[in-house]
């Protein structure tokens, strides 16, 4: 962990309020709000440039009209790019904050790192590949934290989230679940 705090994304500070949320990412040039896919809890957002690059979309979740967490997913235009992308990122992540020592290349069996099938076992579940960075929490709660992985349709996602927030919203998620028993 690093004596650095993580307290917003893309200028938009954890606790903002949904309206304030969307009006700053929609000042971004050539963000376009996605109406069909946005909810009460969660804004979607199309066209966002993140690091450079071209996503495929970006999303910002809150709870209690607080943003909690965002998701920006990126999807190289070939599954071959997708390793070496995903590896890009987290040098770029690692040398603007610091290099994280949570860094996992897992492999199951029948794949092994170097047998020429990585991305079909990352399609299959049997391959992963993720790293996280943690933070002190800036009112000393929770951790918060930015993870990138790859994911089994082969996107990267990077999510930067509140942890007293997230957990929050997780414990909530789970009160509501638990009304079904």
């Amino acid at each position: 962990m690093n004596e650095q705090r993580l307290t917003n994304f893309l200028g938009i500070d954890f606790g903002t309020n949904k309206e304030i949320a969307k009006e700053k990412m929609l000042l971004r040039e050539g963000v376009v709000f996605d109406n069909e896919n946005s909810s009460d809890e969660a804004l979607f957002f199309d066209g966002v440039k993140f690091g450079g690059r071209i996503t495929s979309y970006v999303f910002l979740l809150f709870f209690n009209d607080k943003f909690t967490k965002s998701t920006v997913v990126i999807k190289p235009k070939l599954d071959a790019y997708t390793i070496n992308t995903y590896k890009e990122i987290k040098e770029e992540i690692n040398s603007k904050y610091y290099i994280s020592n949570s860094d996992f290349e897992t492999y199951n069996e029948p794949y092994y790192e170097g047998d020429g099938y990585t991305e079909s076992g990352i399609q299959n579940g049997n391959v992963e590949f993720s790293c996280y960075w943690s933070f002190t929490d800036q009112n000393n709660g929770e951790d918060d934290y930015i993870v990138i992985r790859i994911n089994e349709d082969m996107e990267i996602t990077i999510t930067y989230e509140d942890g007293d927030l997230s957990d929050e919203l997780a414990n909530k998620t789970k009160e509501k679940n638990n009304e079904d028993y």
